[in-house]
């Protein structure tokens, strides 16, 4: 018997019970791509048939990197050694949309990032997983450049707009608790509205307080600039893709078919897990791919 490799975010799901902008049933990180119907043996046959023609990207530590896309923008990313399938991290195609300096790799699930604004000065920070992951030496030279981030929304909801956000739960800094108590002193003498909430375009990267034990999670709210429904060509499933502007950087989120899709001047509010394409991070080798089956049962 061979273990499974080791999956990244495929069966990472978010649940607080009694706050509104949660899903239920939570949705996986595939459910988030389309790919939620596919049981063991359906992700094997797939795997086997789309592995051998993925794209390197790069090697490193004998482990290679390979990326397969389908025609609706779905992503998977593997780490082969010897041809025998380590890792996959589901992913997406999206459009570069933040300023990366700094950028590190902290453990084996993710990296951790300073995003900056075109003058260069640091408005925020992020942890995520990375389809380059493996090309990054831990405690090599941070990297820096035109990244691309995509957030699977396993915890989203939609509003109407900013107006509808800021009156719901989702808006809520204490996560939907707290709001029926009487306001601390301090809020009372600066005049400050209670309870404290989170603005249309607000982003705390929950990775980044635990780099090495932590998981690529953040709390994004953004409002919506486009947004569609897409079908994975491979295997017929669908969901939604959101362009959304939030606190220092464009997102593409990625939603299950489930959910309504969204429409510009929306606004997203919720739990992501978030997944970076750093093409300025390379390692180019050649590689072949086998074509064995890449587990046992």
């Amino acid at each position: 018997m061979v273990n499974p490799p080791r999956w990244p975010g495929i069966g990472y799901s978010v649940a607080r019970s009694g706050h509104d902008r949660y899903l239920s049933p939570v949705p996986s990180n595939f459910d988030c791509l389309g790919l939620g119907s596919l049981d063991r043996d359906g992700l094997n046959a797939l795997l086997q048939r789309i592995l051998p023609a993925a794209e390197l990207i790069g090697e490193s530590g004998g482990i290679a990197v390979r990326r397969w896309t389908d025609p609706s923008g779905v992503r998977l990313v593997f780490g082969l050694r010897d041809g025998r399938l380590l890792e996959l991290l589901p992913s997406f195609a999206g459009a570069p949309g933040a300023n990366l300096t700094e950028v590190r790799r902290v453990s084996d699930e993710m990296v951790v990032a300073d995003v900056v604004d075109d003058d260069g000065e640091q408005v925020t920070m992020l942890a995520a997983a990375a389809e380059q992951l493996r090309l990054l030496p831990a405690g090599g030279v941070p990297a820096a450049g035109r990244a691309s981030i995509v957030a699977l929304g396993v915890g989203v909801t939609v509003h109407a707009d900013e107006e509808a956000f800021a009156a719901s739960d989702a808006s809520l800094l204490s996560g939907g608790d707290g709001g029926d108590s009487e306001p601390p002193a301090h809020f009372v003498e600066n005049g400050w509205s209670w309870p404290p909430r989170m603005g249309a375009e607000s982003f705390i990267s929950y990775g980044t307080f635990d780099q090495e034990n932590g998981d690529p999670v953040a709390q994004l709210n953004g409002v919506v600039l486009a947004a569609g429904r897409r079908t994975v060509e491979a295997t017929g499933g669908e969901f939604s893709v959101a362009r959304v502007r939030t606190a220092g950087f464009e997102a593409d989120v990625c939603l299950p078919g489930d959910v309504p899709t969204p429409a510009p001047g929306n606004v997203l509010g919720g739990v992501v897990y978030l997944i970076a394409d750093l093409p300025f991070v390379t390692a180019p080798a050649s590689v072949p791919v086998s074509k064995r089956r890449w587990w046992s049962r």
